[in-house]
């Protein structure tokens, strides 16, 4: 039931509706109907459709160090410039994972320019032979 009026919140907003005053009109129903027990898991399950929204729309530059993140960036913008993802969109991240170079990953789109894939290229390559 929850889901049921985050995601009908949520279309509602989407549709242009002021966030403040969709919010107060779903408080005044649960409140008419003695359900506002239900406002925390409401508010549970809109943060998680947001989540999921953001989760669709961003792209995430994953780097290795901080001191990393600009050559990285400038690197992603030769991606970036034949589609439609700004590089104002990109986030920065550090990834512990990463030994050294980046990663680029959201919207259908994955660029791994990180040492560890080229390492795992050449060993590959070495294999074969």
């Amino acid at each position: 039931m929850d889901k049921a009026y985050a995601q009908a919140l949520w279309r509602i907003i989407e549709d242009g509706a002021n966030p403040r005053g969709a919010v107060k009109t779903l408080c005044q129903a649960l409140g008419a109907r003695g359900r506002l027990g239900l406002l925390p898991k409401i508010a549970r399950a809109f943060s998680l459709l947001a989540a999921r929204a953001e989760a669709k729309n961003v792209v995430v530059l994953k780097v290795a160090r901080y001191a990393d993140g600009k050559r990285a960036l400038k690197e992603a913008r030769e991606l970036l410039k034949d589609s439609t993802i700004k590089t104002d969109d990109v986030k920065i991240n550090i990834d512990e994972n990463l030994i050294g170079g980046w990663r680029l990953e959201g919207r259908e789109l994955l660029h791994d320019a990180s040492y560890k894939r080229q390492l795992l290229d050449i060993y590959e390559r070495v294999l074969e032979k």
